[in-house]
């Protein structure tokens, strides 16, 4: 079982190295010797890259894609996803807000899941992010049918699951998560949640409160709810058809 613990960073200079050092001790407690840890530098301005660069260089298990300009949430996302070659695939930030050893306990139960979803135990504190990231959740919940309480920390991934989906999900915006897990559950995916500790962000600033992010996703939501819905009905019509045709041969 070859596990990869994707990391996006964007402007993570001060965070990037420490992260890495504790996910390549978490993934060695659950897959050593076959694991890697993928970091996708989203367009990062601040050195982030250059740190980067020398990880990858000291270990071997490190691999560094890079994205020229940002693409934001969910096109780092995608990346993590397009670009894993492990067989799980466990997402977390640089930021260090969610322990990199919290993999661990995401593997407690992997023989009867495809998808760990990482739910905060504290609500966060800053007032702004906190009523962003309600309205956030309360309208992906409506519109993909989703009962995840919350989908914005740490996930593992069953890879098998999730490496031919068709995302319709814009870079730039934060609908990629949400529109995952409806497409996962359509094609009978098994998710559970599992609740996680976080800490504070080691240093720099929180990317996710902008309000330009806040609209695009909005529109975001709006949009790929129906496209999702019509790809993943369309997929299931044509494997009925597929089937049918086998019977009759």
């Amino acid at each position: 079982m070859l596990l990869t613990i994707a990391i996006p960073a964007y402007d993570e200079v001060a965070n990037l190295e420490r992260a890495v050092n504790e996910a390549r001790e978490a993934a060695s407690r659950v897959a050593p010797g076959d694991m890697e840890i993928l970091v996708v530098d989203d367009g990062s301005r601040d050195g982030t890259a250059a740190v980067a660069d020398a990880l990858e260089k000291q270990y071997p298990d490190v691999r560094v894609v890079r994205h020229e300009t940002n693409r934001g949430f969910s096109g780092a996302m995608a990346t993590c996803f397009r670009e894993s070659r492990g067989d799980w695939i466990f997402l977390a930030p640089a930021d260090g807000q969610t322990p990199m050893a919290e993999v661990v306990g995401f593997f407690d139960d992997i023989e009867r899941t495809d998808i760990v979803v990482g739910v905060r135990g504290t609500a966060r504190t800053e007032m702004k992010r906190r009523v962003l990231s309600r309205g956030f959740h309360l309208l992906a919940r409506r519109l993909f049918v989703l009962p995840e309480p919350e989908f914005s920390s740490a996930f593992l991934f069953r890879a098998a699951l999730v490496r031919d989906m068709r995302f319709r999900s814009r870079p730039g915006s934060a609908a990629l998560l949400p529109e995952l897990l409806f497409r996962a559950r359509r094609r009978g995916g098994r998710i559970t949640v599992r609740v996680i500790d976080q800490r504070a962000r080691w240093s720099g600033r929180a990317k996710g409160g902008q309000l330009s992010v806040a609209l695009l996703t909005l529109e975001e939501l709006l949009r790929v709810a129906l496209m999702a819905r019509l790809d993943e009905r369309w997929r299931a019509r044509t494997a009925a058809r597929r089937s049918s045709a086998e019977a009759f041969r």
